[in-house]
């Protein structure tokens, strides 16, 4: 078997095929990351603001008087620390914030708008409000400071006179805050461009991933081990259904057709080909202009040539060709004409066309009977190459029907439509058939941009 039946997607998640990904859809990243940013910064801009102000507060135990009594009363009050902590979020110390500054909230509502931070083996705290204004945030900082201060008064344990044995002081006002706390439009905005963008990486690589499409030569080559004869890049010209060597001989298009005549030339080299098939997976594939376009660069090189149309199921030949197509293979085939009668010549080559005519009604029984095959040998000793068009395999069984009657496939791909598995079912095909598969022509290739204008379209 010369298919490669690997699974795809592990060889093609690699460092080309992400650079690749991300520079194809680079567009939809940017678009995510704008999206992300605005829309967070939008966000961000209708959210009530909220200001922050913090109050500080030092703790001292008010016995002892040498160093080890200082000590120790001061590891105690570091042990005392968290308790304090506590008695802000109670309602002895905020209920009185409450009647005081007159706010229309329940303690519990109060006790959310605090923080309470206590830094480690120290005898300080810090108590943070937030408000809708700063000189809000301030006022309730500040009462909560000095509501704890009283009831730390309270509730320390008492000395021999009777007094607390526990003095907390404000050493740090709390102040009306300059800038809104949240929400923080700037970094809102930053972290919703990364998360758009990340998201949308993410989608480019996923839709990379999903599109099994052929689009270039490399990716071809790795489809099959059979030789890419090259690639026919899209083109105005060709999509107009001309033969560019006889319209526009120094075109691209015309280019292609020429390197792909010399690859066929070597990859023919041990066992020479007289009856070429020309085919693909599925219709709208190009294998029409594929055959056309060799056909004329095969008599370029002062052989003759004569292409014939064995699709009878859609003709396309007699359109490149510029002539009537109406009578041609199948009145042949019905021996009710010569085929010297349905041959045509293009004005001015060597390039003889024999098109489809009528469509029959049987066209699989047509292509295998013995006039079928007594005609291609009679055409192959007559022409130095007899190119023949043929349906999509994966369409219809003709083509595997003319096998025996061909010297080898070329096999159309086309870089827009055909996809992985449809190459590789395609390839199978026509080796169950035991067809010498020739190589694979990549149609409606990406223009290269980089490519010299020498050869130009107009």
């Amino acid at each position: 078997m010369a298919i490669r039946g690997g699974v795809m997607s592990e060889s093609r998640v690699n460092l080309p095929f992400i650079v690749g990904a991300l520079a194809k859809f680079w567009w939809l990243i940017v678009l995510g990351a704008v999206v992300g940013l605005v829309g967070c910064f939008g966000y961000a801009s209708m959210q009530t603001p909220l200001y922050k102000s913090t109050v500080s507060l030092h703790f001292s135990l008010d016995r002892g008087a040498s160093a080890m009594d200082l000590n120790q009363g001061s590891a105690y009050t570091q042990g005392q620390m968290l308790s304090f902590a506590q008695l802000v979020e109670g309602s002895r110390v905020l209920d009185p914030v409450i009647d005081e500054l007159g706010l229309d909230v329940t303690t519990r509502e109060l006790e959310r708008a605090l923080e309470v931070s206590v830094p480690q083996d120290t005898v300080t705290m810090h108590i943070t409000a937030t408000d809708g204004s700063p000189e809000g945030a301030a006022a309730i900082a500040t009462a909560v400071g000095e509501s704890l201060v009283v009831e730390v008064q309270e509730v320390a344990p008492r000395n021999a006179e009777g007094g607390s044995t526990i003095t907390a002081v404000i050493y740090d006002d709390a102040v009306p805050p300059a800038y809104q706390s949240s929400p923080n439009k700037t970094r809102d905005a930053i972290i919703g461009g990364v998360i758009g963008g990340a998201v949308a990486t993410a989608m480019a690589l996923l839709i990379a991933l999903l599109d099994t499409r052929i689009r270039s030569e490399e990716a071809l080559s790795k489809v099959s081990d059979y030789p890419v004869l090259g690639k026919i890049e899209s083109s105005a010209l060709l999509n107009g259904r001309s033969i560019a060597l006889l319209k526009k001989p120094l075109s691209h298009a015309a280019e292609d057709t020429l390197r792909i005549r010399s690859a066929l030339r070597y990859a023919t080299v041990a066992s020479p080909v007289k009856v070429l098939l020309v085919t693909a997976c599925s219709p709208g594939e190009g294998k029409s202009t594929v055959s056309a376009n060799l056909a004329a660069a095969l008599a370029a090189n002062k052989d003759s040539v004569i292409l014939v149309d064995g699709d009878l199921r859609r003709p396309r030949v007699h359109e490149f060709a510029g002539i009537d197509g109406s009578i041609g293979l199948t009145d042949v085939l019905l021996e009710e004409i010569d085929d010297e009668v349905a041959i045509h010549n293009i004005r001015g080559t060597r390039i003889d066309v024999l098109p489809a005519g009528r469509t029959p009604p049987n066209p699989a029984d047509m292509l295998t009977s013995q006039r079928m095959a007594d005609l291609i040998g009679k055409l192959s000793s007559q022409y130095t190459y007899v190119v023949v068009d043929t349906p999509p395999i994966l369409s219809v069984a003709d083509v595997n029907l003319l096998i025996p009657l061909s010297d080898g496939v070329v096999v159309t791909v086309d870089a827009r439509r055909t996809r992985h598995a449809q190459l590789l079912r395609s390839m199978r095909s026509l080796e169950a058939g035991g067809a010498r598969i020739l190589g694979t022509v990549l149609n409606r290739a990406r223009p290269d941009r980089s490519r010299a204008e020498y050869y130009s379209e107009t």
